[in-house]
């Protein structure tokens, strides 16, 4: 028993950054050094030496794997370290300089360590389930291996960790999982909620707040791993008590610095809203707060964002406005004025402060295209920015060289026309102007695979055009337009020819 117990003491990592935290109030600036390093490699070995140790006397002795001072240890040495993770993404870091990097050999220690801990951890639970009491702790560690992106999770370790949780229904059950919002997660964030789960009444005077370096990162690293676990779980009638515990912390990280952390809290409020039961939205005002704190998300764009922070961003934040413009009414005409609100602040913004940009241009094209099919006919309202958003990207002599971009405006364009079609009438004249300057431009680059195929895209949506006006009984004029063009350039001949 006393073997046992000086197994089980977790050495100390020798960190002082909590005493600097206490001093200053905020956790200092994360600089990995060789020492560090050294120091982490020195905690792992140790442990890895320990749970050796341990496994032998297990063996021997299998009566102390009912002990809860095992169980106990385990968990506690599961908790990934901070010290190992990659330094803070922030906004203002320049595309040129790259993705953090995160040196993955660096885990190997704590990987083979964790593996060893979950595999006496299972065995322990095998012979002796764990109390009621201890469950959402034994549940941490175990769901802190689900997520396989995550550094500290290894193949192996996400395969334990899935065969603790499958022979321990407990661990996953709505009492657990809510225990551990309300024991571990809610603790560690500020709500900007009230504490009945309802918006303030007016804003908090404490700006210097915000600027305050969140402490979770640190004192919970797999937080949003956590988060993420309990939102695929919970039913949708634990949710309907349950959500304010889950609303603050994903707001909380949304409103951080980290990019990363902004798109996966966006991600987890995309799964976690449809789950919600109807009409809770609308009754506790909470629509209008999530609106508020995702909306300038749209504008996060180059050059102030980094492109490869902003795109990811843009897609999680789009999808998030439309799901919660979807499920926060069912009538029709509040639902388009939420999504004329995400266009006007999101693609129209875009494109006048980043539409030079081939990738962002891109995905808002794409974007386009979601907005208008949730639009439907309301989407012909913003016709006139739409047609000369393509005029400007398909009037682009060079944008045969951005073949992504051209796919993603055409797409677009065909669903516009496609939705829009009986208001599309009056924009015909400059909608062939983009296309015959497109198709000018493609027909001087020569005879590629891609252009062809574009070249006859554009003869496609040149007929549905001439279709649309027929309908109208507008061909004539279609045909004036058309032979004036010809006449203009020659080689736009092609462009009319049906079939």
């Amino acid at each position: 028993m006393d073997e046992l117990r000086s197994l089980c003491e977790v050495p100390t990592l020798g960190d002082t950054s909590n005493k600097y935290q206490q001093v200053n109030g905020s956790l200092p600036t994360r600089t990995p050094n060789t020492d560090q390093l050294t120091r982490n490699q020195n905690y792992t070995f140790q442990i890895q030496a320990n749970l050796a140790k341990l496994s032998l006397l297990l063996d021997t002795t299998s009566d102390l794997l009912a002990l809860e001072e095992l169980q106990t240890y385990l968990t506690t040495i599961l908790h990934p370290p901070y010290s190992l993770l990659p330094a803070e993404q922030y906004f203002q870091e320049d595309d040129s300089k790259g993705e953090p990097t995160r040196d993955q050999t660096a885990w190997h220690p704590f990987h083979r360590a964790c593996e060893k801990a979950l595999m006496l951890l299972c065995s322990s639970l095998s012979h002796t389930p764990s109390p009621p009491a201890e469950r959402p702790k034994i549940a941490i560690a175990a769901i802190t291996y689900t997520d396989p992106a995550d550094p500290w999770t290894s193949p192996t370790s996400y395969h334990l960790s899935t065969a603790i949780r499958s022979s321990n229904q407990g661990l996953s059950s709505a009492q657990t999982l809510t225990a551990i919002l309300t024991t571990t997660i809610k603790p560690l964030f500020k709500s900007p909620l009230t504490p009945a789960g309802r918006p303030p009444q007016r804003e908090s005077t404490n700006k210097g707040a915000a600027l305050q370096t969140p402490t979770w990162p640190r004192e919970l690293p797999q937080a949003i791993t956590l988060l993420s676990y309990i939102t695929a779980h919970l039913s949708t009638d634990t949710l309907e008590s349950a959500w304010p515990l889950l609303i603050p912390p994903l707001l909380s990280i949304h409103d951080g610095t980290n990019p990363k952390h902004k798109i996966s809290a966006s991600n987890l409020l995309s799964a976690l809203l449809p789950k919600l039961s109807d009409g809770l939205l609308v009754r506790t005002g909470l629509a209008a707060v999530l609106r508020d704190a995702l909306m300038p998300d749209l504008i996060l764009l180059p050059p102030l964002t980094p492109t490869r922070c902003s795109i990811p961003l843009l897609q999680a934040t789009y999808k998030v406005l439309r799901t919660l413009a979807r499920i926060s009414t069912t009538d029709n005409r509040p639902q388009a004025e939420q999504l004329d609100a995400i266009f006007r602040n999101g693609i129209v913004r875009g494109f006048t402060f980043a539409g030079e940009n081939a990738r962002i241009a891109e995905e808002l094209m794409r974007q386009i295209c979601a907005l208008v099919a949730d639009m439907g006919v309301y989407a012909a309202r913003h016709l006139g920015d739409l047609v000369q958003i393509f005029g400007t990207v398909l009037g682009d002599p060079f944008v045969v060289l951005a073949q992504d971009l051209l796919d993603a405006t055409l797409d677009a364009v065909e669903a516009v026309i496609g939705v829009c079609w009986v208001r599309i009438c009056g924009y015909v004249p400059e909608m062939l102007k983009a296309i015959t300057s497109c198709y000018g431009a493609v027909c001087g680059g020569g005879e590629a695979k891609g252009e062809v195929e574009v070249a006859d895209r554009l003869k496609k949506i040149t007929s549905i055009l001439r279709a649309v006006m027929a309908a109208e009984k507008r061909e004539v004029e279609m045909a004036e337009l058309e032979e004036n063009i010809a006449k203009v350039d020659g080689r736009l001949t092609g462009l009319f020819v049906s079939g």
